[in-house]
């Protein structure tokens, strides 16, 4: 049984597809996402906790973060 197939432009932007602004697809469409000449790139480099702190802002002042009442096992 073939199934009908149509197509749309698209690009990436965030890590998702965004369509033009006159496509609508119904909630919970399947689709598949053809992508032209690429070619996935493993990357298997470690972070660097040293190169990544350098990035921080000079003044980052780190503040602690209050996520409500536990709701299960949880201890802190």
């Amino acid at each position: 049984m073939l199934m009908p197939l149509t197509t749309f432009p698209g690009i990436v932007e965030n890590g998702q597809v965004k369509l033009a602004p006159n496509v609508h697809l119904p909630e919970k469409a399947k689709v598949f996402v053809v992508v032209p000449d690429f070619a996935e790139q493993v990357n298997g480099k470690k972070f660097d906790l040293a190169e990544l702190v350098s990035r921080m802002p000079a003044g980052y002042q780190a503040n602690e973060e209050g996520f409500g009442e536990p709701v299960g096992k949880e201890e802190w």
